[in-house]
């Protein structure tokens, strides 16, 4: 099964693209695999529709974990397979041995005094940053599956 994921950062992507689902945890909770840009890093990301963020575990091509990159998101389901997620900026860092880091928080600023953050979606994000904290500070965050699931074959091409 395919998902059609449209997905709005302020600072650099609105893009619309199809990935094949990884696992189908409902249509609230679903991931996808893809290669970074850079080609070095390989992201199994789960999306948390609900819960306003994704947590992709990152690997290297060898299938190597190194650590969950966690974005803060706007998500919507807009049709039986589709999706529309903004980027609110506000990421995560979460390394093998439970420390944290927050990352981004200039760029989520800018974005604020440029006005392209609704009142909304600034709340939002800082309610989901403070949830996602809570949850890691108690070791409650990354779900059992996700933290035992591996590397998806690479497809050559």
């Amino acid at each position: 099964m395919n998902v059609s994921i449209k997905k709005i950062k302020f600072t650099t992507i609105n893009k619309t693209y199809t990935e094949k689902v990884r696992d189908w945890r409902g249509r609230h909770c679903f991931a996808t695999q893809y290669p970074n840009p850079d080609g070095k890093r390989i992201f199994l990301t789960y999306y948390f529709v609900r819960k306003g963020y994704t947590i992709s575990k990152v690997f290297q091509r060898n299938g190597e974990f190194m650590y969950y990159y966690c974005d803060v998101m706007d998500m919507r389901q807009v049709g039986r397979t589709r999706y529309v997620m903004v980027d609110l900026l506000l990421d995560v860092i979460v390394y093998p041995d439970g420390r944290y880091h927050v990352i981004d928080i200039d760029e989520f600023a800018t974005a604020i005094e440029k006005g392209q953050l609704k009142r909304r979606q600034q709340v939002h994000a800082l309610r989901t940053l403070d949830k996602m904290i809570r949850l890691q500070t108690q070791q409650k965050f990354i779900p059992t599956y996700l933290a035992e699931a591996t590397m998806f074959p690479l497809e050559e091409g």
